[in-house]
């Protein structure tokens, strides 16, 4: 997705932040028919004792001394990760002996879509059915990241996974996104989530029946008393839900439409996390 000007901070303001930028595609209309069209056909549930396991192949792509990301901000990064999702049951984890650490000046700076891209997933992937392939590079454009959807993994799963840019780690330089909420972010999408603002204010909006509709994405730390571009009169934007695009600091809640929507593409599309 393109870079949008922000409307709730000043000129000022952006101009010294970095704005938040998700590459992650916006589905076609024929995408989203279909999808959803499978998730009502489904019998595929999970019961209420069952729990989601994810386990993270952490694949860390570097160039000279950029994009080396430590053993203490890997396992921070999960520790932000099950902050947001383990009171759901769902649960992150990784092992030290399957990070994966390549050089690479090409792959480094990387695009969505690009030839790099491939080159490098094809190379350096995990079973996409066993692990959640999480790509740390310095990346282009501006972009902090991009994900692929549970419906992708079919048709290309050499391609499934997030990638991250490698500074939106916790303790990164790229501040205000340098709080592991990125990953969030882009995890959510994996799982399924649109933006909070897909659609703005047409009627299906982003598929979940508690998130408030708004017009266009919200940047910075705007004042949740205030409607934020909401689309209709009395509501408030989800400004702190993570698949919004405020500040790191900013996000810290998932709906539970949300999550029920995230666990329904699991059983459909990832049921080899089911435990």
């Amino acid at each position: 997705m393109a870079r949008k000007k922000p409307s709730s901070r000043s000129a000022s303001e952006s101009s010294e932040k970095l704005m938040r930028s998700c590459g992650t595609k916006r589905p076609s209309h024929y995408e989203i028919m279909r999808n959803d069209q499978r998730l009502a056909a489904s019998s595929r549930r999970m019961r209420a004792t069952q729990g989601i396991f994810i386990d993270i192949q952490f694949i860390h792509i570097t160039s000279a001394n950029r994009g080396v990301i430590s053993a203490a901000k890997r396992k921070n990064q999960v520790a932000v990760l099950n902050k947001a999702f383990q009171q759901y049951m769902i649960e992150f984890a990784y092992s030290e002996d399957q990070v994966r650490i390549v050089e690479s000046d090409r792959w480094y700076s990387m695009d969505i879509g690009s030839s790099a891209e491939r080159e490098a997933k094809m190379a350096l992937h995990g079973s996409p059915e066993r692990h959640l392939n999480f790509y740390t590079a310095g990346l282009t454009g501006g972009l902090l990241g991009w994900a692929t959807f549970p419906w992708d993994l079919a048709g290309d799963r050499v391609m499934d996974g997030v990638v991250m840019l490698d500074e939106t780690l916790p303790g990164g330089s790229a501040s205000p996104y340098n709080l592991g909420i990125t990953a969030v972010h882009e995890v959510g999408h994996w799982l399924g989530l649109y933006h909070t603002f897909q659609g703005g204010c047409n009627a299906q909006g982003d598929h979940v029946g508690d998130t408030v509709a708004h017009a266009e994405p919200n940047f910075g730390t705007p004042d949740d008393t205030l409607p934020n571009g909401s689309c209709q009169v009395g509501q408030l934007a989800p400004v702190h839900n993570y698949m919004n695009y405020c500040d790191d600091r900013w996000l810290n809640s998932f709906t539970s439409q949300q999550i029920d929507r995230a666990k329904k593409h699991v059983a459909e599309y990832r049921a080899g996390f089911i435990r």
